[in-house]
Formats: structure tokens, sequence, C-alpha cells
């Protein structure tokens, strides 16, 4: 019987502080060097990546696939280039390990374009496409609820604004642009990133004690040219920017699938279209970067 170690495998971990195996597997993503391209493609569905994966990847071209602790890998090319298409689920823990693992095994400059779906902040139409220039955080405040507290801690903190790469956020847009031809519209904004789905993007819900009534307000008074909220993009951007060995080229583009101005929801249809077709123009835009 064979011995040999799949992708995804991973061995006896002797660093605590960074976890990998003898063989130089990361923990979580479950890959070495040389398994994943220094392009990547992020998403949170695992069935967006696989819907990607096989109808805009190389046909005859070899394509390797790994799944390990909810992170689904995919590995071929696009017109001839090597590309990872990457399903990491949501928040950003799940950005962090996808961003600091495949750091760790990738040699040289990295490009990494989210393509998601978020909420909209602003009054358009759901199904556009929307270019995250820059991105805040927000985070919940646990200490505005605890029985010591004065109540003068506010209930949510939101962050100063981080810049994705301006190179890659001009050939993401320019891509978008390119591929729905004025078929969508295409806007380019800042995202707000929240660390949950419900509470700290502003959503009420009766069964818990929130305190975000006048959360969305307050994001739109304090950045005016706020557009969108989903949950992955700040992380992605702080850290691309914190990178310190080798630069991390970093975009978002999202579908907008919920507006939150006219509490209106896209329909599946389309948005399985819109995912086809925002995943091309995202490959277009990073096989069009020079590393």
């Amino acid at each position: 019987m064979s011995t040999d170690k799949k992708i995804g495998d991973v061995g006896n971990i002797g660093n605590a502080n960074f976890p990998v195996d003898a063989d130089g597997v990361v923990y979580h993503l479950g890959v070495k060097k040389g398994q994943l391209s220094q392009r990547i493609l992020t998403v949170g569905d695992y069935g967006r990546a696989i819907k990607l994966r096989d109808h805009l990847f190389d046909t005859g071209k070899k394509v390797v696939t790994s799944e390990h602790r909810g992170f689904h890998i995919h590995t071929g090319e696009y017109k001839n280039v090597p590309v990872s298409i990457v399903s990491i689920g949501m928040g950003t823990p799940m950005m962090d390990f996808l961003v600091r693992e495949g750091r760790y095994v990738t040699e040289g400059t990295m490009a990494i374009v989210r393509y998601g779906t978020c909420g909209s902040l602003r009054d358009v139409p759901v199904g556009t496409l929307a270019i995250a220039k820059e991105c805040v955080l927000i985070r919940r405040n646990p200490d505005h609820w605890h029985a010591d507290s004065s109540n003068q801690v506010k209930p949510y903190d939101i962050s100063k604004a981080v810049k994705g790469d301006t190179e890659m956020v001009e050939k993401l847009t320019n891509a978008f642009t390119t591929e729905f031809n004025g078929r969508r519209q295409v806007i380019q904004g800042l995202n707000a990133t929240a660390d949950s789905f419900y509470s700290s993007q502003g959503r009420q819900d009766s069964n818990f004690d929130d305190h975000n009534q006048e959360l969305i307000p307050s994001i739109i008074q304090t950045h005016p040219d706020a557009a969108t909220l989903e949950m992955e993009t700040f992380q992605l951007y702080h850290l691309a920017e914190r990178s310190t060995v080798e630069p991390i080229k970093a975009a978002a583009a999202t579908i907008i699938l919920a507006n939150r101005v006219s509490n209106s929801f896209l329909g599946n249809d389309e948005k399985a279209q819109l995912e086809l077709d925002g995943g091309r123009a995202c490959l277009e835009a990073l096989i069009s970067m020079k590393l």
C-alpha cells in the first residue's frame, strides 16, 4: 500500500507558533510550496468555486483540487496562466488563514482577488457589481453590555480605512466594465467589513439585545462614500498592506445581493449568471497583473 501523502493531508505538527508539518504543509489550507498559485481568486461558497473551475479553467489542462478544514482549493490554468480558485467560507478569520498560509507557501509577489456577495448601503439595484477601493472594519464591542460598564462604551467600533492595491483595483474595475459592457452597473466605493452578518451589519433581531439601530446611519455619516457591507474584505486589504517580505496585490469585487435601502434581494438565477460572468472578469484581472 502506498504511503504517499495526498494534497490536503497534514502530518505531525512541530511548530505551535505557525503550524506546519515536516513536509511544509500548512495546517489549515493543507498545501505546501508549489501547490498554490501566486494568482488567487477567492470566494466564500465552495459551490461557486467548483462552478468557476468547471466553466473557466482551460480545458485539457491538469487541475488539482484539494479540501481541508473547510478550504477548497482548485489550481489550474486560465488562458495558459496558472491560477488557484479557493473557497474559504465566511468571516475575517477564514480570510486570515488564506492570506497568511497562502503567503507562506508561495514565492514572489501575490495577487489576490476576492469575489463574493454583499449588501448595499446605496440606492442602487440589486445585481450591481461593486469594487472596493478601500475598506473599514466594524467590530461589536462586548464591553458595552458588561455589568461593570459605565455605558459610555460604544456598542460598535468602526476602524480607519485601508486601501486595496491601486493597480489591482483598477484592473478589476476595467475587467468588470469590459465583461458587463453596460449590461450591469459597476460602481466603486468604500466597503464595510463586519464581524458578523446580523448585529454588526445593523440587522434588527428581536431575539437579541444588539443596540445597532444607529449603526448604518453612523457608517454613512462617517463615510459618505460607503457602498457595501460584507464580512471578509478588510482582512484581505489589511494583511496585504502589512505584508513585509513580498508584496500582495489585493482587490475585491462583490455582487450586490441585498439592498438595505429598498430591502430587496437578488433572485437565484440572476445571481448564478453574475457569479460566472464576474468570475471571468476576476480571472482576466488576475492574469493581466505582472508579478
